[in-house]
């Protein structure tokens, strides 16, 4: 089938012409869209947005400015990262920890007085402390979680409550964990205010609240929220980012339909992450004076004892002054004792933290423990470094499994630190214990020399050494504990709070009434026309003249408008009708074109039956006759014979008994109630019509009736299902072809015109029979031609 390119090109005025004759369906289709959207600007709860910022500090522990002048901690800060901190900020334990301090457990709804809520409750608002009633919980027994529970108030006393739910959790506030749920609740009971109640299953006091002007509303319900589906709630809503890449200062947003309650709840999380994190450097500094305290603990007693047995043997044996060679060589003594003293404490200072590391105490998750002393870089580095790991474990765990990959992988890390730490350590106390060793030996050396010394001497240069390391040991450990304790005192965070939270904007950001109404006016204009679309490109018929001109390159003749299925002879019943003004155009037409020509016999025929081929046979028949023209109308269709529909005829003779009996021509033409038309019916249905059709009897009587007759039109059977036409074509000057509007399906056409481009047919024409000019932009302005028709 030969399709021009027209086809594919988008027809403005015909998509016009369809959208407008089904107008009734987009303003359906609008009313219901924009009532929908009313709805949904009723229903729905206005969500506002709120925003704060907070800033990250750059230390890892304790107050910059003392670092920076005592050098408590002798290693390089390696800063923060952003995207832990927001896991941790973000985390369920620090938004659990938020809404501890805040009144979030009781949420208070009303159902307003609107007519919508005759329906069912569609238009509720949320109260936060303007509800005309309080919640008062027992925390301390079981509640019903995360159900409505209607409130009616009777009247300034009184009050009715009533639970319908399915599946009701059962919640313990003690430990904050569902032990069991209801399946099937039903509950009404009329309770007063200030009255408590309480069973197996609820614990609560209602008492009257002060609030006055209240809106008017068809009634009231509470709900109590568990803690977790508050953590969920704030968490849905909950956004945190920086605001530039390389930024550490953190835009917290977040959303809700009370602006006093998310208001609240931004500024507690801010204010409890600062306050875990100076909580935390405290406790690290705690830790460190608790070590210097325990070590000082010990020392005191023994400076004690030494002063004292110094001063004792001075008095007993009357001892004031030592040689000089001897002050030199337990000067000397004094300092292997005090290097042997220092290398024993950073011995058990390193078997402390690696007994730690081995057990998994605190230090293990702190930083650098360097107050004590440890001056290694490389160590510093690793417990800096199996801090950050930690640190970056917790983000994870916010929002991972312990089945993430990523997370095995920290946690895999964190292992091998820990181990690279031990490691050290285990080399430190090695290390020292070398050292000690080699100490002992030098002062082995020193005590052999002095053994020849007085034994009064020596034994008071013993004591003097003894008590002079201990005295210098202890002063050591005060120094180290006043520089502690002025860090823990000037201990601050570095995390502050920018801006508090405040709301953006003043209008609701998911309700936007101008918008949804223009959206519902568009999706309702849309689904008709889309619907219109979908039928129209479903729809392979035919639809008006451009639909021919694009599948077909036959000559268009006319239309025949479309008319009642009753009136069978419409050209002779109402002459003034649509559909007589139809064929005349189409006589008209024929007869311009065989102006030059001695045309004689019209064919006509179509794809299939049911597209009004014979009802134009015969008023086309008609038409002609009526122009005053000698017209005789042959039936060939000998399989569907359908003329007794339209005129009174003998069925016992026709064109069959004519082509097989040899009956004279004036036995089987017969007349009609209209002058000057004549018709042949097929007579008896033969064996073999398409046989019959082929005698040399029919060419004879094509010219015999040519000698009678100006006109001959022959109604031919459809092609698309015999071959009858294909035999009477020759006998044809003129063919005319009937498609019928929104019938004939636009592949019908494939054969003919295969006849037409092949040449195998001439002076073809098409008729577009039962065009409702209603229905049509391409006729549409003969709608309003019903003045000159009847």
């Amino acid at each position: 089938m030969r399709r021009n390119k027209q086809e594919h090109e988008i027809d403005i005025k015909s998509w016009l012409f369809k959208f407008r004759s089904n107008w009734y369906w987009f303003a359906l289709s609008a009313v219901i869209a924009l009532a929908a959207g009313y709805v949904y600007v009723k229903s729905s709860p206005r969500v506002f947005e709120f925003k704060s910022t907070l800033l990250l500090g750059d230390q890892q522990t304790g107050s910059k400015k003392a670092q920076e002048l005592l050098e408590v901690l002798d290693v390089q800060s390696r800063g923060i990262k952003v995207e832990d901190e927001i896991g941790l900020l973000s985390s369920a334990e620090m938004i659990k920890q938020a809404l501890r301090k805040l009144d979030f457990t009781v949420a208070y709804y009303r159902v307003t007085d609107h007519w919508l809520n005759n329906i069912s409750d569609l238009v509720v608002e949320e109260e936060y402390k303007s509800a005309p009633y309080e919640v008062e919980l027992d925390t301390s027994s079981i509640q019903l979680v995360d159900i409505p529970i209607t409130v009616r108030l009777l009247d300034k006393n009184t009050y009715e409550l009533e639970i319908e739910a399915q599946n009701a959790p059962r919640y313990d506030f003690r430990t904050n964990a569902v032990i069991g749920s209801i399946p099937q609740l039903s509950f009404k009971k009329t309770l007063k205010f200030g009255e408590p109640y309480k069973d197996e299953n609820l614990s609560l006091t209602l008492e009257r609240s002060d609030v006055e002007n209240l809106p008017p509303a068809t009634k009231y319900y509470f709900v109590i929220n568990s803690l977790e589906s508050l953590v969920k709630q704030q968490q849905g809503s909950l956004g945190i980012a920086p605001i530039d890449r390389e930024a550490r200062v953190l835009v917290l947003g977040s959303k809700g339909s009370i602006p006093d309650k998310q208001v609240a709840f931004l500024n507690t999380l801010m204010a409890e992450y600062v306050a875990n994190d100076l909580k935390d450097k405290n406790e690290n500094g705690m830790k460190t004076l608790e070590f210097i305290d325990s070590q000082l603990g010990t020392l005191s007693d023994s400076l004690r004892q030494s002063k004292n047995a110094l001063s004792s043997f001075r008095s007993n044996n009357r001892i004031a002054n030592i040689n000089v060679q001897s002050n030199l060589n337990y000067e000397k003594l004094s300092q292997l004792e005090a290097e042997r003293a220092r290398l024993n404490t950073d011995k058990t200072y390193y078997e402390n933290i690696l007994d730690q590391i081995r057990n998994g105490n605190g230090i293990a998750q702190s930083v650098s423990p360097t107050v004590g002393g440890i001056q290694s870089p490389i160590l510093n580095n690793l417990f800096l470094q199996l801090a950050e790991l930690n640190q970056k474990k917790a983000g994870y765990r916010t929002t991972a499994t312990e089945e993430n990959p990523m997370l095995r992988k920290i946690e895999g890390e964190i292992a091998n630190t820990r181990g690279a730490i031990e490691a050290n350590l285990q080399n430190l106390v090695e290390s020292a214990n070398i050292s000690i060793t080699n100490v002992s030996e030098r002062i082995n050396k020193i005590e052999a020399t002095l053994a020849s010394l007085p034994e009064n001497e020596r034994r008071l240069m013993d004591l003097q050494s003894q008590s002079e390391f201990i005295d210098k040991k202890y002063d050591f450990l005060l120094e180290k504990r006043a520089e502690a304790s002025i860090a823990l005192a000037t201990n601050a965070t570095d995390k502050k709070i920018v801006d508090k939270a405040s709301m953006v904007g003043t209008a609701p950001v998911n309700v936007k009434p101008k918008m949804i109404y223009l959206l519902a006016l568009i999706i309702g204009l849309a689904i008709p026309a889309g619907v219109i679309v979908l039928l129209s490109n479903v729809d392979n018929t035919i639809q008006g003249k451009n639909d021919l001109s694009n599948l077909t390159n036959i000559p268009f003749l006319g239309v025949v408008a479309h008319g009642s299925k009753s009136d069978k002879l419409a050209v002779l019943n109402n002459q003034r009708s649509a559909i007589a003004e139809s064929f005349r155009s189409i006589r008209i037409n024929l007869q311009y074109l065989m102006a030059n020509q001695d045309f004689k016999v019209i064919g006509l025929t179509s794809s299939i039956s049911g597209e009004g081929k014979t009802f134009c046979s015969v008023n086309l028949s008609s038409e002609i006759a009526m122009s005053g023209k000698r017209v005789v109308l042959i039936e060939s269709d000998m399989r569907k014979p359908t003329f007794s529909k339209y005129f009174p005829v003998a069925e016992s003779v026709g064109l069959s008994s004519y082509l097989t009996q040899g009956l004279p021509l004036g036995e089987v033409v017969q007349k009609t109630p209209l002058e000057n038309l004549d018709i042949i019916p097929c007579g008896p249905i033969p064996n073999n019509a398409l046989h019959l059709l082929e005698v040399p009897r029919m060419q004879q009587l094509i010219a015999e009736l040519k000698e009678h007759y100006d006109y001959i039109v022959i109604d031919t059977p459809p092609i698309g299902y015999v071959s009858e036409y294909f035999v009477l074509m020759r006998h044809m000057d003129v063919n005319l072809y009937v498609v019928k509007h929104k019938y004939t399906n636009k592949d019908m056409l494939a054969e003919i015109n295969e006849l037409y481009n092949a040449k195998r047919i001439k002076n073809i024409y098409m008729i577009m029979n039962d065009l409702n000019y209603n229905k049509t932009y391409e006729y549409g302005y003969k709608k309003n031609a019903k003045y000159y028709y009847a």
